[in-house]
Formats: structure tokens, sequence, C-alpha cells
């Protein structure tokens, strides 16, 4: 494997400053797709499509055929938050740069860098033993809008047998993760009028109402000191973790002192603290500020009272919280902690429900083995306080969907100076790690989860499958599914809704499948 190769083409990819949220970007967003879409080309992909929009298309690929196998879904994104404040990075965000083994530049781990992982695993797999299916959208950091419309006009674009999103970190160096939960998201801004239009400071300071007063003071109310949401009813849904679950996470490779010094870098940690750092992180709901705008910000003085004032802010939603009773609550909070003299309103620009994932399908033990092949650990159960708005939808038509990554915590993601490690990105590509957990999921009997629960027909039926295949379509409720590669391509079993489930490994004990024609 030639790494300066594979650098250099990552680089490629990392200068593209492919910023969603800001429409100056859009033709930067079009040029990352382009790349993607080479990429597919170049991995034998028979069929590339811009699929949504113009500005921030979702690329479709769909790999080499393997008649029988499995279909596998990868998921990535190309798009970037933005790299404010540009100050703080060391060197220019996309200006990708490696020091002490670390590639840093904007969108390094998030999520350019694992696409690309993906890739490049792909590509050194001469024999993929999977069908893939590519969707690499770009707009996950903007609330994934044009991938949500493109499923519900085209849900097909998401049938597989297991869908792999690598856009996750392990939970330590050389501790791998599978994880099970995402938290959701509510975005919105909070605006607080609070006259006809800005107001000198000497004529009316004292009298005249000042809208980020005002809106500090609302800001305040709607979130405390000591961290608590008080959003009426927000904690309502909130279920803690099972005690199980919270005994696994303290034999974690985690301490608080190291997450402050080294991942927060600041003198203390905030929020509710008769909980765990993990909990808070994992497990519980959030109100987060990230930006207020209004009355005079720029170089020297103006003396004025502003009349208006906006904060960007955020929920993170957990398990049994819906955003649009979210979102219902922050409105109804807003009018009634905001004065009668003053008007607020509240503008939701986009947001996700919670992804819970069960981890007891089989590709998630096939998951685990790779890992240990690989790295020489299993998989750790473990939640995430981000958020990735389409999964979901990745898992409506019944796949499982994989949330894994090649990331590392301290990966810096949408913060400056944000990096990959490249001794992951290498155990991903040239050590085959990624490769194993391709080749892994894509084994026999990850696909079972693409049908409903199969009910297959009496033994004596069987026999005569070849011949009434025809009769059988004909009937509503008849579904066919080729089985796995262990059995081979041409065979087919027929499956109804009303006969006893039977388990394929039962089914070749009781029927020699492979003496069927």
């Amino acid at each position: 494997m030639d790494r300066d190769r594979l650098l250099r083409e990552l680089n490629e990819f990392l200068r593209i400053p492919s910023v969603s949220t800001l429409p100056a970007h859009d033709d930067d967003c079009r040029a990352a797709a382009e790349w993607v879409a080479a990429e597919l080309r170049r991995l034998g992909c028979s069929d590339v499509e811009f699929l949504g929009s113009e500005k921030h298309p979702v690329v479709w690929g769909v790999g080499p055929d393997v008649p029988g196998a499995p279909t596998l879904l990868l998921y990535g994104h190309y798009d970037v938050q933005p790299p404010d404040p540009l100050k703080e990075w060391t060197t220019p965000p996309f200006e990708p740069a490696v020091r002490d083994g670390r590639l840093y530049a904007r969108g390094a781990a998030d999520d350019k860098g694992q696409v690309f992982c993906l890739l490049k695993a792909v590509e050194a797999n001469d024999r993929p033993p999977v069908n893939f299916r590519f969707l690499i959208e770009g707009e996950e950091e903007f609330g994934s809008k044009v991938l949500f419309d493109l499923l519900k006009r085209e849900p097909h674009r998401s049938k597989a047998d297991v869908a792999l999103v690598a856009d996750m970190s392990y939970v330590a160096p050389g501790w791998p993760a599978v994880y099970s939960t995402l938290r959701g998201l509510c975005y919105a801004e909070i605006t607080v009028r609070t006259a006809k239009s800005d107001l000198h400071s000497g004529e009316y300071g004292g009298a005249a109402p000042n809208a980020h007063e005002e809106l500090a003071r609302l800001l305040g109310r709607l979130k405390g000191e000591d961290g608590r949401v008080n959003v009426p009813g927000f904690y309502g849904p909130v279920k803690r973790p099972s005690k199980a679950e919270l005994a696994a996470w303290k034999k974690l490779p985690f301490k608080e002192k190291d997450f402050l010094v080294k991942r927060v870098q600041a003198k203390g940690l905030t929020g509710l603290k008769k909980y765990s750092v993990l909990e808070r992180l994992w497990a519980l709901p959030t109100f987060e500020i990230h930006g207020i705008l209004g009355g005079f910000t720029g170089q020297g003085a103006k003396t004025v009272i502003p009349a208006e004032a906006t904060a960007k802010v955020s929920l993170r939603l957990v398990p049994n919280q819906k955003l649009k009773h979210v979102q219902q609550q922050v409105a109804a909070a807003v009018k009634r902690f905001a004065p009668k003299y003053v008007t607020a309103t509240v503008k939701f620009l986009h947001g996700a429900d919670p992804a819970q994932i069960k981890l007891d399908h089989p590709s998630f033990k096939l998951l685990d083995q790779a890992f240990r092949e690989v790295v020489g650990r299993g998989t750790l159960p473990a939640r995430a306080g981000g958020s990735i708005p389409v999964v979901p939808a990745l898992g409506a038509t019944g796949a499982p969907v994989i949330l894994t990554g090649i990331g590392l915590p301290d990966d810096r993601l949408h913060a400056p100076d944000e990096k990959l490690d490249l001794k992951q990105l290498w155990d991903g590509i040239e050590d085959r790690g990624v490769q194993t957990v391709l080749r892994t999921t894509g084994a026999w009997g990850v696909g079972r989860s693409v049908a409903p629960t199969p009910h297959v027909l009496p033994s004596e039926f069987l026999t005569r499958v070849p011949k009434l295949i025809d009769l059988v379509l004909g009937q509503a409720p008849a579904t066919v599914a080729l089985l796995g590669p262990r059995v081979p391509a041409h065979v087919v079993a027929v499956l109804l809704p009303k006969a006893g489930d039977v388990f394929v490994e039962q089914l070749e004990a009781a029927h020699p499948l492979r003496a069927l024609p």
C-alpha cells in the first residue's frame, strides 16, 4: 500500500471547503460530491448518480454485482462544519498538515477521513463478498434534509441486509466501540425584540429595554446555573440507563480528570453534578447556546441600545424524547418566560429524533469478531452524545444499522485543530481492519433482516418449489428471497406468512437444499 499516494489523495479531498451550512460554499459542496463520485467510478461502480440536489447532492453508487450475496449499504458524508474561529487553528483548516503522526484539517475525522477509509478498504478488497451500495450525503451537518426527502420519495435506496455508518470513534485508543444510541437534535434561533429600532444609549439608557439583556435573562430562565433545563415537561420521558449499563460504563477506560485536562481543556466541568460525566454526555438531554447576534459587534465603539438580539441554540435529545414535542415545549417556554414588553419568537432550523439500535443481530457478533482479529479486542457497547439525523431512516426497511468508526475521542470534532490519527487510518486500510469488518458483516446469515421474519412452507412443499414458484408469486402474501452465499445463488426459498417459523439451519438439516435444481 502506497501511503504517500493515499495521503495525497485524502489531502485533496480535505482541501475542499465543503461547509454545508453556508451558501457561499455550495460550489465547494458540489466539488466534494464530484470527488466522491470519481472515487466510486474508480471502484467499478456500475451506477453513480447525484440525487436530490444540485448543490448538496446525495452521491449514490452501486458496486460490482455479486450474485446471491447480501447487500451492504455504506453511509457517510462529505460536508463539514464551519472552521471558525480561524485564529485558534495551528494551521489553516483546509490546508491539511501532519504533525506527530496526526493529520489536522476540518473533516479529517468527521467525516471525510472515515469515508476515505471505507472507499480505500473496498478498493483493496479484490473480491468483495457482498454487494455494495453507497449513500454519501452533503448535508449531515445541516440536518440531512436532502437525504430525508430522497428516502421518502425513493425508500428502496436504503434497502440492504446491513447498513454500516462509519462516522464514530473508539471509546479509547485500542478500544473499538459499537454504538446503541445517538442523541437527537433540536436546533433553533430564539429572537427577542424590545423596540422598533436601536436607540441612543445616552438619551434612552436606564429607561428603554435592551434586547441583549432581555435575551440573556430569557436564556438564564431556560437553563439554570446548575445545568438543569427548565423547559416544562422536558425531562418527563427521560429514563436512566439500567444498572447493568451504568456498571459497564464504570469499567470503560474513562477518567474524568483526563477528560477535563486533555479533551475539554478547561478549568472545570459543569452540568448536573449528581450524575456521572458519561451519563451527562450519553444519557441526559442538554441545552447549549452556540452564538448571540445583535447590536454592534464591529471594531471601535457605537453607543446603542440594541432593539433585537438572537441566540442560536440546540437541545440534544435522548431516547423517548420526540423532536416535535420538544419543539412545542421550547416554543411554549419562551413565550412563558419572556416579559410582556418583549416580543420573543422561536425559529426551528433542523432536528432529528434520537436513535436507538438493538445490538442483537448476527452482524454485530461478526463485527466484534472482526475487531478481535484486527485490534485484539472486541467492540464495546456504548452510547454517543452526538447526532446523525438520518440513522433511523437508514434502518426503516429493516436492516440493522452498525454505528462504528476509526476515530478517537480526542479528535476535536467541530472544533479548531480537528485531527485523525494516521495509525487509525492505516490500520483501517493497510492492515485490513475495515476490510475485515466489510468482509465479516457480509457473511452468510446477515441478510435475514431485510424481509420480515421468514415463515417457510413445510418441507414436502419445498420439493415442488421449482415448479410452483410462478403459481406462488401470484398469491398476494407470498415473498421470495435469495438465501445467503453458503447456499448456491440459484436456490430459492418461498416464504409465506402463515407457516411455522423455521430457522435456515433447521431447514438445511430437514431438507437438502443443495439438491434443489
